[in-house]
């Protein structure tokens, strides 16, 4: 019997869509942990009432906490692998059967959902940091991350178990790719859709996030991976 697949969505002020996306979520991965992390709304019971085990901090530690704490969660239980995607309603979730199929078909050990071909789609704000992510990321990885910032992925577990993470805000995901690139795991990129809604609001800071991301590229390459 194949071991199953388990969702895992971070969530900071989401009751708007989390219910919505927990539902969609549901169509393809029965299992979902939700991390609320130190809301100040109603995120948790909606994920709750929703189908979502949800997990809570009591205050905001960060997205990365919040990814860190779901992992440590999800490598507990007897999953293969782990599905993240935002709470916010960015990511579509009739896409996660791609991941599925592509995990299945041991396309790679990480797989993200790659939105850059849509250009048009996607903030100024965010693009222009996402090129440069792209390359400086790519070269500290060891490989062609084709959109460096996507929370839509698929780790397969031996990831999560042999990486050791120690950051706790939006540049986790970029250590995550750099440690798996470093230590010799395929990552591989799909195409999805980019979906920004009109009353779209992020709590990534360009100018703050990008400089935390900035550092960790150069601790990671520069000084050995000393955090």
């Amino acid at each position: 019997m194949k071991r199953p697949l388990c969702c895992l969505i971070p969530a900071f002020n989401e009751e708007k869509r989390i219910a919505d996306v927990v539902r969609g979520v549901r169509e393809h991965i029965p299992d979902i942990i939700v991390v609320d992390d130190g809301s100040r709304d109603a995120t948790a019971s909606h994920a709750e009432r929703s189908g979502a085990v949800v997990i809570r901090h009591d205050a905001n530690k960060g997205k990365g906490m919040a990814l860190r704490t779901g992992f440590s969660h999800a490598l507990s239980r007897d999953y293969a692998a782990v599905l993240t995607l935002d709470g916010d309603g960015q990511h579509a979730t009739d896409e996660i059967a791609k991941f599925v199929s592509a995990f299945e078909t041991d396309s790679g050990d990480i797989i993200i959902g790659a939105r850059l071909w849509d250009r048009a789609a996607i903030p100024r704000y965010r693009y222009i940091p996402n090129q440069i992510g792209i390359y400086c990321i790519s070269k500290a990885a060891g490989c062609r991350i084709d959109d460096t910032q996507s929370g839509f992925r698929l780790y397969r577990r031996e990831v999560l178990e042999k990486i050791t993470l120690a950051t706790t805000g939006f540049e986790t995901e970029t250590e995550v790719l750099i440690r798996a690139g470093k230590a010799g795991f395929r990552i591989h990129s799909l195409p999805v859709s980019a979906i920004y809604h009109s009353d779209y609001k992020t709590n990534f800071r360009p100018i703050r996030d990008f400089y935390r991301i900035s550092i960790l590229f150069l601790k990671l390459t520069i000084f050995g991976g000393r955090t």
